[in-house]
């Protein structure tokens, strides 16, 4: 070997102010991903986009799906009403010198007769006699009863065969809708005054209560 030319290659490399070589540039395209990696990325985000466009969607989806049935059953209820006529007083009518109470239509009689009597009379009417539903219809007819100071039959006699109260549509009295005062026996009727009620003969005379439906205009 040529030691005077290593020793001026060792001497150049070690003179002041030398610069050294700067690593050689790489090209703009070497830290990039392969293109088909960059294939793959792209369809991985489309895909994950999809997915929660579909999720969302398919919330919304049962959302409506859920409130749908009462969303129906509102119309429903809504076209009902609006198709039938309110049931204001206005469109209530009972016959002159009837009572209207609640959906019945009253009339106490002013003549006095034995119970089978008031009953044939109710039936012309198209009536049957009084069959008292709860205490606050039996309250208002003692209420109407105490004005006009009169005792009327209602549609109730004693059974003795059964040994029971009944009501003309057969029936049985029951003890929350109202007591009866006096003894029960065969043929026995029941009347109701201004503030009670009474077993007494159905061949006794008083007066009578009719019923029948509230009739609609």
């Amino acid at each position: 070997m040529d030691t005077s030319r290593v020793c001026l290659s060792f001497k150049a490399s070690r003179t002041p102010g030398a610069q050294r070589a700067s690593p050689p540039s790489l090209p703009p395209d070497a830290c990039r991903w392969p293109r088909s990696h960059r294939l793959a990325l792209k369809l991985t985000c489309a895909g994950l986009i999809l997915l929660v466009l579909t999720v969302i969607g398919l919330s919304v989806l049962v959302r409506v799906l859920i409130q749908k049935p009462s969303i129906e059953k509102c119309r429903v209820y809504i076209q009902e009403n609006m198709a039938k006529p309110t049931e204001s007083p206005a469109m209530l009518k009972c016959p002159k010198d009837w009572l209207p109470h609640r959906d019945k239509c009253i009339h106490f009689s002013l003549d006095t007769n034995m119970w089978k009597e008031g009953l044939v009379d109710c039936a012309t009417k198209g009536a049957t006699l009084l069959l008292i539903q709860d205490q606050e219809e039996l309250r208002f007819i003692k209420d109407s009863a105490k004005g006009k100071g009169s005792s009327y039959w209602i549609g109730l006699n004693y059974t003795l065969t059964d040994k029971n109260w009944r009501w003309i549509n057969g029936s049985t009295l029951s003890s929350d809708v109202l007591q009866i005062t006096g003894e029960a026996k065969e043929n026995s009727c029941a009347y109701i005054s201004k503030d009670k009620v009474v077993s007494e003969s159905c061949a006794s005379d008083y007066k009578w209560i009719c019923q029948k439906e509230l009739k609609h205009l």
